[in-house]
């Protein structure tokens, strides 16, 4: 008897309280995708990430947080991203498409030629769109309003290629990117990961489009890091994106 009492007092303090005391409150925001042509763009991943403030050993950090889980468009190009109920001052949405999905990808290789000299070709191509895609980003206002839709408009990333020379000798294996001036929404979404060159120095991948004038290169060592970063490097177009020719010396080079 006692204990039916005790629940039922608890269940009466709890009416009590509003819901909001005990749960986060959600907003609920559309997200229409377009492709390059305007037309509803379907299975886009769509992505929802904000700044915050956290404390690591009595130090302020800035580190990106998801602000709601991710979500696939459909075929009208919608879907509905659930906000986390937080307070920020930097805030975006970004979307990103993949030319082909890694199911139809796995279809292509299991069509490609027996030839040995024509498969290897042939899964060039295959590997080189499965990494094409197409983006569109857009900030977030801290009073966002739900009952308005985003619509972002994808547009396609520009493959980037180049070569590396150091001393007029090729530089395998080391990492390099192409990047444009940093950006707000750089601090939530990466630009471009590092990519590793070849034996030729050489390195190929695709990169969000911007001006894309500031290189950095890492060459890793027995005896350290060794940093490079150049600005305003020039390039030429291709039908395809930009190429980089790209000679330094090793006195340019910072060790870590």
């Amino acid at each position: 008897m006692q204990s039916r009492m005790t629940l039922f007092a608890v269940g009466s303090i709890l009416c009590l309280f509003p819901t909001s005391v005990f749960s986060e409150t959600l907003r609920q925001i559309t997200v229409q995708v377009l492709d390059e042509d305007g037309k509803p763009a379907e299975r886009a991943e769509v992505r929802a990430r904000y700044l915050a403030n956290v404390q690591q050993r009595n130090k302020p950090y800035q580190v990106p947080m998801e602000l709601a889980p991710s979500q696939t468009t459909d075929a009208n190009g919608q879907c509905e991203l659930v906000l986390r109920d937080v307070s920020w001052s930097l805030a975006a949405v970004r979307v990103s498409r993949p030319e082909i999905t890694i199911d139809e990808a796995i279809e292509l290789y299991d069509k490609a030629p027996k030839q040995p000299s024509k498969r290897e070709a042939y899964e060039r191509k295959v590997d080189d769109r499965l990494n094409r895609y197409s983006t569109a980003w857009q900030k977030l206002s801290p009073t966002v309003d739900a009952s308005q839709p985003i619509t972002l408009k994808l547009e396609k990333a520009i493959k980037v290629i180049g070569r590396i020379r150091v001393n007029g000798m090729p530089l395998p294996k080391a990492f390099g990117t192409v990047a444009s001036p940093k950006t707000e929404v750089n601090k939530l979404f990466p630009v471009a990961s590092p990519v590793l060159t070849d034996q030729e120095g050489r390195f190929s991948y695709y990169a969000i489009p911007g001006k894309l004038n500031q290189v950095k290169i890492v060459v890793e060592r027995a005896s350290g890091k060794r940093h490079l970063n150049l600005s305003e490097v020039p390039a030429e177009p291709t039908s395809a994106g930009r190429m980089y020719e790209i000679d330094t010396v090793a006195s340019d080079y910072v060790v870590e």
